[in-house]
């Protein structure tokens, strides 16, 4: 391809292309379609635990079921909430769904069981205030 070509195609040929596909990308509804990545729980094991992690960033989501189909035991990290979410049962307290991330590395301080955020909540919830368990493993989508 010439230069005179791809600033001809920039200028006159991409947005007559564009701006259809931008336009039917803005519709539809905000519904959550099956098979929809918009929000998931999964339930999460470390060591010898589990505990349920709702997500709701798609992004987020996605990332969570390449770690469930690929069996990897990494980090993921969250707000902690009190309370079980609806979601968490067993414990009282979960991650807020709008923070959960699936990431490669986090601090050693939010590392830990699901047993050791309950068994000392308010130090958690209070001075930690995330929670991030290395080596966690997506073991099921709910």
């Amino acid at each position: 391809m010439t230069l005179q070509f791809v600033k001809f195609f920039a200028r006159h040929a991409l947005p007559i292309v564009a701006s259809p596909v931008m336009l039917l990308a803005g519709c539809g509804d905000d519904a959550t379609a099956p098979g929809d990545n918009r929000g998931g729980l999964f339930t999460v094991r470390v060591v010898n635990e589990t505990f349920k992690v709702q997500v709701s960033d798609s992004a987020q989501v996605a990332a969570l079921r390449n770690r469930l189909s690929s069996g990897s035991e990494e980090v993921i990290i969250g707000a902690l909430a009190s309370g079980n979410g609806g979601f968490n049962t067993g414990y009282s307290w979960h991650l807020d769904p709008a923070t959960v991330k699936a990431v490669d590395v986090a601090i050693e301080v939010c590392d830990g069981r699901p047993s050791d955020v309950q068994g000392d909540l308010p130090y958690w919830l209070n001075t930690v205030k995330s929670y991030c368990p290395w080596g966690a493993k997506v073991i099921r989508e709910e």
